[in-house]
């Protein structure tokens, strides 16, 4: 059945919310223009009538399948010729998409070629095909009062780019650590000296490819596939693959218990092809691993889990939206259980502490400014509730944990959105977009760290 990338016009944010948990259709993004509210969104060929007889205004951007196979030709054929070249894992090269094996190869060449400054750190949980993922570190030095910050990626296996996003920006910083030298944007400098007080003064964790398995699947066999690998259930078939890892950690998990009907885009069903929760929250060893490095380094000041696409930069909350006045409207009140998830009402919104979001939106806005340096693209900083709320995802889990437990760190966490929604198979564009993609998200991880040091993005001209 063909699939279609499609712009989905509607009356207003809340007839156009019904797509995602009501109707099935997979969601990805949302804006207002001067004519109203509008949703990125992929559809099958034979529902599109239907969307239309029911009011929505439906333009076709791209049929999918075509450039879908033509991207995963075109990875086979890259990967083989980093082979052949003996460039296999040097994603600096850029000669098209890592491989899942590439990404852990990189991971190698890293401690190989940076000891003393890089730590390989095997995780403790094997996904469902037997993978052992690897984390890294790199600093030089240790101690729990340094800073630190968790860079995610590859959490949905349809989106390459992450993985490639954080396996090039390490390697940039590295090299620049190792070379004395520093970085420029334009008028923007970020010198060496600032490069080696970062290196040798905090950590900065990644976790490049969250979802090996999923990634793989995609890149080689379903180019939209999204979730990990998890078998079916005993008499489930094929379609009952795999979970949504991001909707799989322990923060609001039972959505059907914590939120309102027909508000959140998730199901407990097996055989859903987007976002299946689990059997129980936190089911997934590859969810499993991402808490293990949290509770590794309790010195994580900042999370980023890196996604596509929109262009957009998320904060706290993605479960509904915030307020910062009434403390007792929270996730830990069961009193309000039933009554989260309705977007724009007065009946629920969560607690965020007007600090917190002062700092979130701060951050936000100089990843975005660093972005914006490069080629002029335009992210726009936003809380994470989106289109719709959402329970089991992983930024609100990491912001969470501080106050269920006071002694943990607290942590401010972004989704950070790349990638233009008109580009051609958005959720894995064409390498040369992707390299310049790589580029501008790479300037603005660095902005972030440059701040989670020192508490300012500071540059000299």
């Amino acid at each position: 059945m063909a699939i279609f990338h499609v712009a989905v016009r509607g009356r207003d944010r809340r007839h156009l919310a019904a797509l995602g948990p009501k109707l099935r259709i997979v969601v990805v993004g949302y804006h207002e223009d001067r004519r109203g509210a509008v949703v990125d969104a992929y559809v099958r060929g034979d529902r599109i009538e239907w969307l239309e007889r029911k009011g929505y205004e439906v333009t076709r951007l791209e049929r999918v399948d075509g450039p879908d196979r033509k991207r995963q030709a075109e990875g086979k054929s890259a990967a083989a010729r980093r082979v052949t070249r003996g460039r296999y894992g040097d994603v600096i090269w850029g000669g098209g998409y890592l491989t899942t094996d590439e990404v852990e190869a990189a991971l190698v060449l890293g401690a190989r070629n940076h000891a003393g400054y890089f730590e390989r750190i095997p995780l403790p949980h094997l996904t469902w095909e037997k993978r052992r993922c690897h984390a890294f570190r790199i600093g030089k030095g240790s101690g729990r009062g340094r800073p630190a910050v968790l860079l995610l990626g590859g959490m949905h296996g349809r989106e390459w780019g992450s993985p490639d996003i954080l396996v090039y920006f390490a390697m940039r910083l590295l090299r620049a650590y190792r070379d004395r030298r520093g970085f420029r944007w334009k008028t923007r400098v970020v010198s060496a000296a600032q490069v080696r007080r970062l290196i040798e003064t905090m950590d900065i964790v990644v976790l490049p490819q969250a979802n090996p398995d999923g990634r793989r699947f995609s890149m080689e066999r379903s180019s939209m596939w999204r979730k990990n690998r998890r078998p079916p259930p005993r008499g489930k078939g094929q379609r009952s693959y795999g979970v949504d890892l991001n909707r799989n950690f322990p923060f609001l998990w039972r959505f059907d218990r914590y939120f309102a009907p027909g508000t959140v885009a998730s199901t407990f069903s097996p055989g859903d092809y987007e976002t299946y929760a689990g059997p129980r929250a936190a089911s997934e060893p590859e969810t499993r691993n991402v808490i293990w490095l949290l509770d590794r380094f309790p010195n994580i000041r900042y999370f980023v889990d890196l996604h596509c696409y929109g262009e957009t930069i998320l904060h706290p909350w993605g479960s509904d939206d915030a307020q910062s006045k009434d403390p007792r409207m929270s996730f830990l009140n069961r009193a309000y259980d039933g009554k989260r998830g309705l977007i724009n009402d007065d009946v629920y919104r969560e607690y965020f502490p007007a600090q917190d979001k002062k700092e979130a939106v701060a951050m936000g806005r100089q990843i975005a400014a660093a972005i914006r340096l490069v080629r002029g693209r335009k992210y726009r900083v936003q809380p994470a509730v989106g289109l719709y709320p959402t329970g089991g995802a992983a930024d609100d889990y990491a912001y969470s944990r501080h106050f269920i437990d006071h002694k943990k760190q607290k942590i401010i966490p972004f989704t950070v959105e790349w990638g233009r929604s008109r580009a051609s198979t958005p959720f894995h564009p064409p390498y040369a977009e992707m390299r310049k993609v790589m580029r501008e998200v790479s300037a603005g991880l660095l902005a972030l760290c440059l701040r989670a040091r020192t508490g300012t993005f500071t540059t000299s001209s």
